[in-house]
């Protein structure tokens, strides 16, 4: 009988440890791949933010060896942008997500583009990711501005917030994001979450760096946006 016991708690030990391996690789798979943000114990989200590549610009004059300039710091987002936030539960609990806010730190004069490349073609989006919204950058916002920046809203046919996110039950969302005058913008984004009767927010960047989106001056007679050099596709 001893002995039967003894079998049986080994058993389901190994069964617990089992199904904790199998929860962590779902999660891994969950991320794919993306960096997720630091945070604290208290927060009960997660959040993984990428800004896929759109029309890029290289600042600056270009180097002599152009192979790999898209990967050089100094290649930015033109035009408008896109960043992709995925938001999951951090552990056990399901938590709402009631509000997005953009937190500009600088705007400056549009830098000097030498080359730019139209995007790579992307993939359709399932109707689970369209949680499409979308802001317009101001060029009167900055780091130091009283006056905070205009909220995402979600485009036609997208629901407003509040959102649930729950364990291994992520949810996306695709923040368009469109400077409306000339300049050279940098910003975060404050993802808001209630959760057990407590609330915070986690603030979404790239590693340690805010997005960044360059909108060139208008365009000038010969129909090329002016600081541009020649056109480079990929």
């Amino acid at each position: 009988m001893k002995r039967w016991i003894l079998t049986a708690i080994l058993a389901g030990a190994s069964a617990a440890v089992t199904g904790l391996v199998t929860r962590n690789v779902d999660k891994v798979i969950t991320r794919g791949g993306e960096a997720a943000l630091a945070r604290t114990p208290e927060d009960p989200i997660t959040v993984h933010a990428s800004q896929p590549p759109g029309v890029r610009g290289y600042v600056g004059p270009l180097p002599p060896t152009t192979e790999r300039w898209r990967d050089s710091a100094n290649v930015v987002e033109l035009f408008d942008t896109v960043v992709h936030l995925i938001v999951e539960a951090a552990g056990d609990r399901t938590a709402i997500i009631h509000k997005l806010d953009v937190r500009m730190e600088s705007c400056d004069a549009p830098p000097h583009v030498s080359h730019f490349a139209e995007p790579p073609r992307s993939a359709p989006m399932s109707p689970r990711q369209l949680r499409e919204f979308r802001v317009s950058l101001n060029v009167g916002i900055s780091a130091n501005a009283t006056e905070p920046a205009p909220p995402p809203r979600p485009a036609d046919g997208v629901p407003d917030f509040p959102y649930t996110v729950a364990p291994l039950d992520p949810d996306h969302f695709f923040i368009h994001v469109t400077p409306d005058e000339p300049g050279d913008f940098r910003w975060r984004i404050g993802v808001h979450w209630i959760c057990n009767g407590k609330s915070g927010v986690v603030v979404a960047d790239l590693g340690g760096q805010p997005f960044r989106v360059v909108r060139l001056e208008p365009r000038s007679r010969s129909g090329a946006p002016r600081g541009v050099g020649p056109r480079q596709t990929q």
